[in-house]
């Protein structure tokens, strides 16, 4: 869960929409000013590094609002891929409360530290929010997507579950009989009567197990598969 106000990278220069294009997973040329989209920027190996808002001002100023994670971080290695294009960027603090249960009722995952370089966006639904296109050109990890989307294959993706304690952020679910890996948990949050609820990556064929967090203490039950 977000404890603090959300990171911010800002992208300016004439060619900050191009080298967004490059970098990032969905289509950033489609968007006119004012328009925002959900973004990701993906290994080569198709796993989300960040996942954030992406808001065009305009035709030299991207805003982009991370959904957990560190600015400073992401500005660091994206500087590594800037070479000889006009962009600079700076990351700040928003001034803005989170949201916490609001998100996870509405599928809306946050991708921190302890989870990036690990997760396929299929898995924790970005398909589902539009974040992903397969149809533009190359950026790191389009190979994968392409072909889990035009191949299939997946067989993990989102789901809100629920428990009586709070679960860890990044803590592996296993099935409560078997004792094998489920899952990870995404985010959680206090909801009504002293329960908690969160956003779970699950392998599908676990999805309707009775599932245990890895310390075996938490006994959690999937409320809803976002699919």
């Amino acid at each position: 869960m977000i404890s603090l106000p959300p990171q911010v990278l800002e992208l300016t220069g004439a060619d900050a929409i191009a080298f967004a294009q490059a970098q990032f997973c969905n289509d950033a040329l489609t968007l006119a000013d004012g328009d925002w989209q959900w973004n990701a920027w993906l290994s080569a190996q198709g796993r989300v590094r960040a996942f954030f808002r992406l808001q065009r001002k305009d035709a030299t100023h991207l805003i982009l609002t991370l959904r957990g994670g560190d600015a400073d971080w992401m500005r660091r290695e994206l500087a590594r891929f800037v070479f000889r294009a006009n962009v600079q960027m700076i990351a700040v603090t928003a001034d803005v409360e989170p949201a916490t249960l609001a998100d996870i009722r509405a599928g809306l995952p946050e991708i921190g530290a302890d989870l990036r370089d690990q997760l396929l966006p299929q898995w924790i639904g970005l398909d589902r929010l539009g974040a992903v296109s397969v149809r533009k050109g190359c950026y790191p990890g389009q190979e994968i997507m392409a072909r889990l989307h035009f191949k299939g294959g997946n067989k993990r993706s989102l789901y809100r579950i629920g428990g009586d304690a709070r679960i860890t952020t990044a803590a592996m679910l296993r099935d409560a009989q078997t004792g094998e890996e489920a899952g990870c948990v995404l985010q959680c949050a206090r909801a009504d009567s002293g329960k908690y609820e969160a956003l779970a990556s699950l392998i599908d064929a676990r999805g309707e197990a009775t599932l245990r967090s890895d310390s075996g203490s938490t006994v959690v039950r999937v409320i809803e598969h976002f699919g």
